[in-house]
């Protein structure tokens, strides 16, 4: 898992952000990035922001793209931080929750399998 998330250096993505603003086409822009991962961003005129720290991340679109049960799966209960027993635990209490009606329902069904998969982003 270490080999997963490997801290990048702050001063190199803003001098590739720099870089990036120097393409001249839409076409060498899409190169650069899918190179350096790297796009401009105005938040990197603040002296005082750092674009690896300040990281945004997006829960909705982590849901649509797959990344929370990605997180769920790989991450927490594969490594053994969610237990069958905390699975069970969440569970109760989901079945606790009176969610409204114009919401759909709630799956009950959360400690088996991949844990979480069956939920949609309203829910």
């Amino acid at each position: 898992m270490r080999e997963w998330f490997v801290m990048k250096d702050s001063a190199e993505h803003r001098k590739n952000a720099l870089n990036w603003r120097k393409c001249r086409s839409d076409t060498e822009r899409n190169k650069f990035v899918k190179r350096t991962g790297v796009r401009w961003s105005e938040l990197l005129r603040l002296p005082y922001f750092d674009p690896i720290r300040f990281v945004t991340v997006d829960p909705m679109h982590c849901l649509f793209l797959g990344i929370a049960k990605w997180i769920t799966k790989r991450i927490w209960i594969d490594e053994g931080i969610l237990t069958e027993k905390d699975l069970q635990s969440i569970e109760k209490k989901m079945t606790e929750f009176r969610v409204l009606t114009d919401l759909g329902w709630t799956p009950g069904k959360i400690k088996c399998g991949e844990g979480f998969s069956n939920f949609t982003a309203d829910q």
